[in-house]
């Protein structure tokens, strides 16, 4: 498999992922050292105090998704690690984070890093974590309705290509949900959209995801819409 990733995107958001939670921690102590300090600047310290918050949740969102060992740019590609050179995978490339290419189209990936027992049945996810509601507290992004968020990011995509491949050329895109915690259990019941864990994904694609080739001439179209290299 190829690997396109957005070196610097990654770079920059790491680093924003290391330095926020710092820089949140030091001003909310120094406005709360402030509010004993100096009382008649109650304000002041108050909104030192949420600007600290506000460094902390930036920090808390980047390092969900770019440091420590669940980083999505190094879980997305392991995942895949092994897939012929007839796949593309997309890091940051495009609006969807992660968009995998390959003889029958483009496939988004949606990530999420939730951990525990993850269910969907009747329409509704639910998660079961040992201190779910504590790290919730503390900042960790929720599971949410991830066949929504992957819905807008194939949206998103979708408008991207529109914009850059010839009038009337039409390209097969479709999502699926990524799971990357190591100990994530899943049990999922009839889910809007395809359900995987890392070590799953690679044999989906092999098999019963793989798809008919387009023709050579819309493939080129696809490439150069992209911005790649044509397969080796």
């Amino acid at each position: 498999m190829r690997l396109i990733i957005n070196e610097s995107q990654v770079k920059t958001r790491t680093r924003m992922g290391e330095i926020a939670p710092l820089v949140g921690f030091g001003f909310g102590v120094g406005g709360i050292v402030l509010m004993f300090w100096k009382p008649e600047w109650f304000w002041i310290a108050s909104i030192i105090v949420w600007v600290g918050l506000l460094a902390s949740l930036i920090g808390t969102y980047f390092v969900g998704r770019y440091v420590g060992p669940l980083a999505h740019h190094k879980r997305v590609p392991e995942a895949l690690k092994g897939l012929e050179n007839s796949f593309t995978l997309l890091v940051y490339k495009t609006p969807a984070p992660f968009v995998l290419v390959d003889g029958g189209g483009l496939t988004v990936i949606f990530v999420r890093s939730q951990g525990g027992r993850i269910t969907y049945a009747n329409g509704k996810w639910k998660q079961q974590e040992k201190m779910g509601a504590l790290k919730r507290f503390a900042g960790q992004e929720g599971l949410g309705r991830p066949e929504q968020m992957a819905q807008v990011e194939l949206d998103d995509l979708r408008r991207f290509l529109r914009k850059r491949l010839p009038e009337g050329v039409e390209i097969p895109l479709r999502a699926v949900i990524l799971f990357v915690h190591p100990d994530v259990v899943l049990e999922v019941e009839n889910p809007p959209l395809p359900v995987f864990r890392t070590s799953e994904l690679k044999r989906w694609l092999r098999k019963e995801g793989r798809r008919p080739n387009l023709p050579q001439e819309t493939l080129a179209q696809l490439y150069a819409a992209l911005g790649i290299a044509a397969e080796e």
